[in-house]
């Protein structure tokens, strides 16, 4: 457990290391426990103490079983579920793209790459969000946009994973990425809702 969290804080500091830390290792279950771990934070951290808190999105829910005034408290058991879709799903695209430019390919080494990644960039995002909440942050739109800019460190953390374990040029490696990212769009605008 202590190296998977040296692992984990390795990737706020060197995605290679992250990267060479995480060879060898389980796959996909590091990828899944540190998918796991980042749904839990979303859920726990800031889903269920926005609930508690008695706030609204900003944005009404797509889906009428569930009020706007109860949306963030469906958001605690949720947004795992929706995480996990996405992970799953990004991952998957991403091994296509690989198999499908004639490259080899290891869903599971994906998966874990990918699971380190998004909990890297997810637990910052929990702090993130709380200091724009508690700062009376601009708007979701605005949040939605510095989130892009701090999904550029997962990018750069899959990329070189990619590269790394599975010898996947950069440019390829980002492509893929992107077309990863594209797939998990429609899921959250779907599900998701903003904490501002």
């Amino acid at each position: 457990m202590r190296e998977f969290f040296r692992i984990w804080l390795t990737g706020y500091v060197n995605p290679a290391k992250l990267i060479d830390g995480l060879a060898g290792k389980p796959a996909p279950h590091w990828g899944f426990y540190a998918q796991t771990l980042r749904a839990l934070m979303d859920s726990l951290l800031l889903y269920l103490p926005l609930f508690l808190m008695g706030r609204t999105p900003p944005t009404p829910p797509y889906l009428s079983s569930i009020t706007t005034e109860n949306y963030y408290g469906a958001l605690v058991w949720l947004a795992p579920i929706v995480l996990t879709v996405q992970w799953l799903l990004g991952g998957s695209v991403i091994h296509t793209a690989l198999r499908l430019s004639g490259r080899p390919s290891n869903i599971d080494q994906i998966l874990n790459i990918t699971g380190m990644g998004t909990l890297v960039v997810g637990a910052f995002l929990v702090i993130w969000d709380w200091v724009w909440v508690l700062a009376g942050g601009m708007d979701q739109y605005w949040l939605g946009y510095s989130h892009l800019l701090i999904d550029i460190w997962g990018a750069i953390i899959v990329v070189v994973g990619l590269k790394k374990l599975l010898k996947v040029p950069a440019w390829l490696g980002a492509i893929a990425y992107m077309l990863a990212i594209a797939s998990a769009m429609p899921l959250a605008i779907m599900f998701m809702r903003s904490p501002l």
